[in-house]
């Protein structure tokens, strides 16, 4: 009898580690570093969405974790199997711990980092749509905030220059950014654009900041091909505004058409009464007639110095511009031009 009872009594005690000894042996393990990284910190790519249970064998193949069996043991401990860690970006941090890992992993699921890209293009509306396209944000949402009246006051624009807040670039945003956050960081990003640098230029040249931009998007729409030309473009049109003569630029008159596409101008398309249209207006336009390219801000800001008042697009596909100082020289270009228009039958 008393063997029996010493026997069950083996047999219970060694259940009972059986038991208990994976959980004692995770928790002796928890808190074990096995995180590569040679830096302080490594940026987690995830370009589809991800079960909790694969992250672990994702992690080693990319060589971001030694060894994955701590971590898939911590993720089914916790009951964590079914979850999803969603596509983005996520930081990782080199002093974790496997159960930091996982916490940490767990509570970013719905927070990750994205690359908003914020592209060169003609409106806030288009704008609104590229964003949301990427965050969990509503097109129409983001459009409304954009034409909030008081918002754009308060950040020292108005209806007009609004779009002129927006610098084109990609920016590393929480997927599910809020409307506030998206206003706040590119006021903060357009700060951070007009350095010291960047408005002693401005300054010397008269502009202010929205003025600019307004005609680095004249100068992007009026040559859409051939980035090496902007500045030359820009040193046109500022000869122009020192000199005191309309721009007569035909974007700005397209644009006031709401006809962007349009290849030739007629001079019935000059008669529009728009304060964009620059052929009847002088100075510059009330706002930019899109959203231009940091590139071509920078261009206007260090403009080519030189003395042309006219351009005219070259009679060639070649996307190149003609320029001159006289209206003779202009209209001989021109001539050439339209003649070419009209023998490639472009209207």
């Amino acid at each position: 009898m008393k063997k029996l009872i010493y026997f069950t009594s083996i047999l219970f005690f060694s259940f009972i580690i059986y038991l208990i000894y994976p959980v004692c042996n995770l928790y002796l393990k928890k808190d074990k570093k096995e995180i590569i990284c040679k830096s302080e910190k490594i940026t987690l790519k995830i370009t589809e969405d991800i079960f909790f249970k694969e992250i672990g064998d994702f992690l080693v193949k990319n060589n971001i974790l030694k060894n994955s069996e701590t971590f898939n043991r911590l993720v089914e401990f916790k009951d964590y199997n079914n979850e999803i860690l969603k596509k983005g970006k996520y930081i990782i941090k080199k002093k974790w711990s496997n159960n930091t890992l996982v916490n940490q992993l767990f509570l970013m699921r719905n927070l990750n980092l994205v690359d908003l890209y914020i592209p060169s293009v003609m409106n806030l509306e288009i704008i609104s749509g590229k964003i949301s396209s990427q965050v969990g944000l509503d097109s129409i949402k983001i459009l409304e905030i954009f034409n909030d009246y008081n918002i754009q006051k308060n950040l020292g624009f108005n209806s007009y220059t609004f779009p002129s807040i927006i610098i084109p670039n990609t920016y590393e945003v929480f997927a599910d950014i809020s409307e506030q956050k998206l206003i706040d960081l590119l006021a903060f990003e357009y700060k951070k654009f007009w350095n010291k640098s960047r408005l002693k230029k401005a300054k010397n040249l008269g502009l202010t900041q929205s003025e600019i931009c307004i005609l680095a998007s004249i100068v992007q729409m009026e040559q859409q091909v051939k980035f090496d030309e902007h500045s030359k473009i820009a040193g046109l049109y500022i000869n122009r505004l020192k000199k005191n003569m309309k721009l007569q630029a035909d974007p700005t008159v397209k644009f006031a058409l709401n006809k962007p596409g349009l290849r030739r101008l007629y001079y019935k398309h000059l008669e529009i009464d728009s304060p964009y249209n620059t052929y009847k207006y002088k100075g510059i336009p009330p706002g930019p007639i899109c959203i231009p390219d940091p590139r071509v801000i920078d261009a206007v800001l260090n403009y080519s110095q030189h003395d042309y008042i006219f351009m005219c697009a070259k009679p060639s596909y070649s996307g190149y511009h003609n320029f001159s100082s006289s209206n003779a020289d202009h209209e001989k270009f021109k001539k050439m031009y339209t003649s070419w228009l009209t023998l490639e039958k472009i209207n």
